[in-house]
């Protein structure tokens, strides 16, 4: 038999010996390596804060008066009072992507009182407030759940001084008038509900007419902190 007869039959058998070894053990399936899963960062979806809302709030306040006469006395000392402040808000919320803007109004409660001395004529002065209002824009920034915000306006206070001298007392009830600014945050708990935070600083100037004495007008400086719960429809 020639060499090439050879060959083939050495070939067919090796063939045959490596077809048996892999039926004996069966098909083995290759192990594919699983990919690599990439899981994004989470991102602030726009909330919905345009529309109404209407709320309640409850702060403290701090203020400081300063007392100077149409005599051109100033006062040594300031009166300086502070107390718990409640009230009622309402606004419209206006949206245009993640920026909101709106306006907003309240009203509020609050007892806060204090007295210093005259020390030229030993006369006790005291001042007495009783309600704050407040008219303010809003621009905030829609960050999801949350909305910071910056806030300015108008802000009334209604306010009673008195003096007390040696020939008797005066007072004057008076609606002080001035401007106020604050930042805030604002966080989504459901679709209708949310609560805030917010800081406001108020200048207001108040006038305390007296009958037989020189009048004085009334410098307020005041620092409210405040939080509340609001009901959006």
């Amino acid at each position: 038999m020639s060499s090439f007869p050879k060959t083939i039959l050495a070939a067919l058998a090796g063939s045959a010996a490596l077809a048996g070894a892999a039926t004996a053990g069966g098909y083995v399936e290759p192990v594919m390596e699983p990919a690599p899963v990439v899981v994004a960062e989470p991102v602030a979806l726009p909330g919905n804060w345009a529309g109404g809302y209407t709320g309640v709030f409850l702060g403290y306040g701090m203020d400081s008066a300063e007392f100077g006469d149409d005599a051109g006395q100033d006062f040594d000392d300031d009166a300086e009072l502070d107390g718990v402040i409640g009230g009622l808000t309402g606004g419209w919320n206006f949206q245009s992507g993640n920026w909101v803007y709106g306006v907003e109004a309240d009203i509020a409660a609050m007892d806060q009182s204090d007295s210093i001395e005259d020390s030229l004529t030993g006369d006790e002065y005291s001042a007495d407030l009783n309600w704050m209002a407040t008219l303010r824009g809003r621009v905030g920034y829609d960050m999801g759940n949350w909305m910071p915000y910056a806030t300015a306006g108008v802000a009334a206070v209604g306010a009673e001084y008195d003096v007390d001298t040696a020939a008797g007392s005066e007072d004057d009830d008076n609606t002080m008038t001035g401007y106020t600014v604050g930042l805030g945050a604002e966080y989504a708990l459901s679709e209708q509900w949310s609560m805030k935070g917010e800081y406001l600083y108020t200048e207001l100037e108040g006038r305390f007419q007296r009958d037989a004495a020189p009048s004085s007008d009334v410098d307020h400086e005041m620092h409210q902190v405040r939080v509340g719960l609001n009901y959006r429809f």
